[in-house]
């Protein structure tokens, strides 16, 4: 692996890394400690956010699948498949009268 723009390979990033680098060195440990802070809890609620709307699309998707399987078994109850054989046993006589 080659070495990357980083702190200790500052001459290894173009201006604009270099620049927020040295802004970042320049800052007190506290105030950069409650950056990251604010940047982790950032990225925590946006986690959280994903996942309750990941979590509501799934109930969404088995509330949708419920009702797709009850319509299906309700009409495969109503007789769909008397239906298809009746039919099959229509053709099958019709062909045999034409002969």
């Amino acid at each position: 692996l080659k070495p990357t723009c980083s702190p200790a390979n500052i001459d290894l990033c173009d201006e604009t890394k270099t620049a927020t680098i040295n802004k970042f060195l320049g800052m007190a440990g506290d105030e950069l400690d409650a950056m990251i802070a604010e940047s982790e809890k950032t990225i925590e609620e946006a986690e959280e956010k994903f996942k309750t709307a990941v979590e509501g699309l799934q109930a969404t998707y088995q509330k949708m699948m419920d009702e797709k399987e009850k319509v299906q078994a309700g009409i495969k109850d109503a007789g769909l498949g008397l239906m298809k054989s009746c039919k099959a046993h229509a053709s099958k006589s019709k062909g045999s009268d034409e002969l």
